[in-house]
């Protein structure tokens, strides 16, 4: 290997380690701006719906609301699970999968065996 392809994968690694953790740290910690304390509408809300108060916040209440709607009976919107009591949507996904990547093998295979075999000379 070259110096420079080296030096390009070493480059490549610490631009998408640095890149990736000021994401992260924004994702974990929020952009830290602004005040955290809840008003008073909000700690209302939060007793209503069983949080904390110190963990009462806009997107905890955001994120309960979000899972009560999630579980209730018949609903299938955004925040369910894939893995459902039935074989569901999941299982379509599992099956079309395997078609894909079975059919593919299954071509290589055939193509692997229409190939001659060369014969080595002693």
């Amino acid at each position: 290997m070259n110096k420079f392809a080296l030096l390009a994968v070493v480059a490549g690694v610490i631009a998408m380690w640095v890149g990736g953790s000021s994401v992260a740290m924004a994702q974990l910690y929020g952009e830290g701006v602004g005040d955290i304390t809840a008003t008073p509408e909000q700690l209302e809300e939060c007793k209503q719906l069983g949080i904390p108060e110190f963990a009462c916040t806009q997107h905890s209440i955001l994120a309960k609301k979000r899972l009560t709607t999630a579980q209730q009976e018949g609903a299938y919107g955004s925040g369910t699970s894939m893995v459902a009591k039935t074989f569901g949507e999941l299982g379509i996904y599992v099956a079309a999968l395997g078609a894909i990547f079975g059919g593919i093998s299954a071509a290589f295979f055939a193509m692997a065996l229409r190939k001659p075999k060369i014969q080595k000379s002693a």
